[in-house]
């Protein structure tokens, strides 16, 4: 009777199990139930791998031939019928209501740290300018405010240098968000 408890207890402890499972022979009916348990759960991941696999395949082809399908589209228009519609339409430019600032015009050097090129032009004012958009987003007083020359100057700035003048323009933001008078025209005083 003890033989058959002590053959009992190891046969449930974890050592007898692992001692039947490897010692046994694959004919054995303890082994071939794990193999069996084993084989159809490696079966169902292969099969659950291969249609997720599929899956993503499927998705990322109709998912790119839909990509493709719009971006040529888009290659379409832009090539054909934009430039057409282009030509249609004239362009509605905005006019701008210009400011007039009065002063004396001064040619300066730039400090060479800026490295910003040889020199640049203030306008002086004759009365203090309130100036209401700049970088500290208060408005302030200011004596005098950079100027660049309009596009169309043909004789150069250097003509009005020192000279009480009239300038036509708008203010707009120059190098490190400094305001400056983009200049449309400018006229002596």
């Amino acid at each position: 009777m003890q033989a058959r408890v002590a053959k009992l207890a190891d046969a449930q402890s974890s050592e007898g199990c692992i001692a039947r499972c490897v010692g046994s022979s694959p004919t054995s009916g303890t082994s071939n139930w794990f193999n069996k348990k084993m084989k159809n759960i490696k079966t169902a991941l292969v099969i659950a791998l291969a249609f997720g696999a599929l899956f993503i395949s499927f998705y990322n082809f109709f998912y790119l031939r839909g990509l493709e399908n719009r971006l040529q589209g888009i290659e379409k228009n832009l090539n054909g019928s934009v430039s057409e519609t282009v030509d249609d339409v004239t362009p509605v430019e905005t006019p701008v209501a210009l400011e007039t600032f009065v002063g004396t015009l001064k040619k300066e050097a730039i400090p060479a740290e800026l490295d910003l090129g040889d020199y640049w032009y203030w306008l002086y004012f004759d009365e203090p300018y309130l100036l209401e958009e700049n970088a500290r987003g208060i408005p302030m007083d200011v004596d005098k405010l950079q100027v660049n020359p309009p596009a169309r100057e043909v004789e150069g700035m250097d003509v009005f240098d020192g000279q009480h003048v009239e300038i036509k323009g708008n203010l707009t933001w120059g190098y490190a968000e400094s305001t400056v008078i983009g200049a449309e025209e400018i006229v002596i005083k």
